[in-house]
C-alpha cells in the first residue's frame, strides 16, 4: 500500500494497522503550526521553542479548535494535567 499525500504536500501519517490518515502528522496536529513564542500561563520565554507544548484546554485531544488550543511550557502543562486529572479521565473513557 503506497502512502498517500496529504494536500500541504507530505506524505500522510499511518494511524496503525497499515492504514493512513488523510492528513500528515503536522496537519493532524496543527495546533502546533499555530504554537506561540511564550507561555500563556506563566509568562515563561523559552530558549528553544521545544520547551513550549500546545495544550488542550478543555483536556480532550480530539478538540483542535484554535479556541480550545494554549501555548505552555513544559511544566504548566505537566502540572495542568496533574491538577485536572486528566489522565485518569482519559483512562475511564477508554475502559467503559
Amino acid at each position: 500500500m503506497n502512502r498517500p499525500i496529504c494536500p500541504c504536500g507530505n506524505l500522510c501519517a499511518n494511524k496503525g494497522n497499515n492504514t493512513y490518515r488523510k492528513v500528515c502528522q503536522t496537519c493532524h496536529r496543527k495546533g502546533r503550526r499555530d504554537k506561540g513564542s511564550i507561555c500563556e500561563m506563566c509568562g515563561f520565554i523559552p530558549v528553544d521553542p521545544i520547551q513550549l507544548d500546545v495544550d488542550h484546554k478543555d483536556g480532550n485531544p480530539y478538540n483542535n479548535d484554535k479556541s480550545n488550543l494554549q501555548t505552555i511550557c513544559a511544566n504548566c502543562h505537566r502540572l495542568k494535567t496533574k491538577l485536572n486529572d486528566d489522565w485518569n479521565k482519559r483512562r475511564n473513557e477508554k475502559v467503559q
